[in-house]
């Protein structure tokens, strides 16, 4: 039993994912795949990407079709997708808003951060109104995308 012991310590040992849980470890794939992106967008070739991020070959071919998956499976629900982008926008300025109020009535900040604040607030109100008003385009933009949808899965 302290053989089979020692073996599963010395396997852990060289395990370099050892001690790392799974949520960390989807982070960092998740951030390699937006650097993958970011520098297929930019031009580079996979052998260049993963010289520059010290991952091999094969590793960086998996991310760039996981990353084609997507992209396809975007365009499938795109409807849903610009829906879905469109309330996390409005969701995290209306987050923003509230910390900048919180700023702007704190008795700790200083009148230049003040007025800092409440020109971002400015900002962050005007975009928010652009939302508001272009939602109407993006409910015909849905409601079409699903007409597209419906019309391509009936069989001819």
């Amino acid at each position: 039993m302290t053989e089979d012991n020692s073996t599963l310590n010395e396997n852990n040992e060289q395990n370099p994912r050892n001690g790392i849980t799974l949520n960390k470890y989807r982070n960092q794939i998740a951030w390699r795949r937006n650097k993958v992106k970011e520098l297929l967008t930019r031009g580079y070739a996979q052998y260049e990407i993963a010289s520059i991020l010290h991952i091999s070959q094969p590793t960086i071919s998996r991310d760039i079709h996981y990353i084609q998956r997507e992209i396809r499976k975007s365009t499938d629900n795109y409807g849903e997708h610009l829906f879905e982008i469109y309330r996390n926008t409005l969701l995290g300025l209306d987050e923003t808003i509230k910390k900048l109020w919180h700023i702007i009535d704190s008795s700790r900040t200083d009148s230049k951060e003040r007025i800092k604040a409440i020109a971002l607030l400015k900002e962050c109100y005007n975009e928010r109104l652009q939302l508001i008003r272009s939602e109407p385009s993006l409910v015909s933009q849905k409601k079409y995308m699903e007409t597209v949808k419906l019309h391509a899965d009936i069989p001819i």
